[in-house]
């Protein structure tokens, strides 16, 4: 089982930096969460962990992210990067 829990989010530019109890972070797109690129930044910021930290959730928006998802759409913008770059 894997053990990893977000402890913070915070959204620096377009992003939503994503940092994990093992000191390791994410950046990731708004892009890859619609309902979190087109919410103000006072709604953004009103976030709350769920499940001890295997996701995170907010209200005003109705919208929950976990850990899982964190991961594949940081995955998701790994291969896109690799596309991009196999093209050229």
């Amino acid at each position: 089982m894997n053990d990893l829990r977000i402890q913070r989010v915070s959204f620096p530019e377009n992003s939503i930096l994503v940092e994990f109890s093992d000191s390791r972070a994410v950046s990731i797109p708004l892009t890859h969460f619609p309902r979190l690129q087109n919410a103000s930044p006072t709604e953004r910021n009103e976030w709350h962990l769920i499940g001890r930290g295997l996701g995170v959730h907010w209200a005003s928006l109705d919208e929950d992210i976990s850990v899982e998802n964190v991961l594949l759409a940081y995955s998701r913008t790994k291969k896109e990067a690799y596309a991009r770059a196999s093209l050229v």
